[in-house]
């Protein structure tokens, strides 16, 4: 992992690499639906990592269809034991922001710069960054 960028108190990517045991894998939530509890940062680092993993960045988030995102909630909710549907709606809401947010991200680290990202996230598939950047270019030409 490169430390390009990164100052001191600044995140490198995660990597959920520590296995968490059975009694671990469960996420309580609030009122509102908001993760809390022990586990809510490994959740929301479930979350990001997953995602990565399941959108491809070089699709925007708008035009995943609803069985997907169906999906990583029945993944969430079985792997995290959580009992009931109650946190569905707050969840595929943090789902989608977060899946922008990501696209964003790169977008603001990496095109805007004529850089690649392919240091700091090796999963990325680097055949879809010509796709990726000629969106955004494209996105950002058409708002001016």
């Amino acid at each position: 992992m490169s430390n390009r960028g990164r100052g001191r108190g600044k995140r490198g990517v995660a990597s959920c690499s520590k296995k968490l045991r059975e009694d671990e894998l469960h996420v309580e939530f609030d009122d509102d639906m908001i993760a809390m509890g022990k586990q809510k940062s490994k959740f929301a680092s479930w979350l990001g990592l997953t995602l990565r993993a399941r959108f491809p960045y070089h699709i925007p988030t708008k035009e995943f269809d609803r069985q997907r995102w169906e999906n990583l909630w029945l993944d969430a909710k079985d792997y995290w034991n959580i009992p009931d549907d109650e946190p569905r709606e707050v969840f595929l809401k943090k789902a989608k922001k977060n899946c922008t947010n990501w696209r964003s991200k790169l977008y603001r680290k990496y095109v805007m710069k004529n850089e690649e990202p392919f240091d700091d996230y090796k999963f990325l598939d680097r055949s879809k960054w010509p796709l990726f950047v000629a969106s955004k270019r494209k996105a950002k030409f058409l708002v001016c």
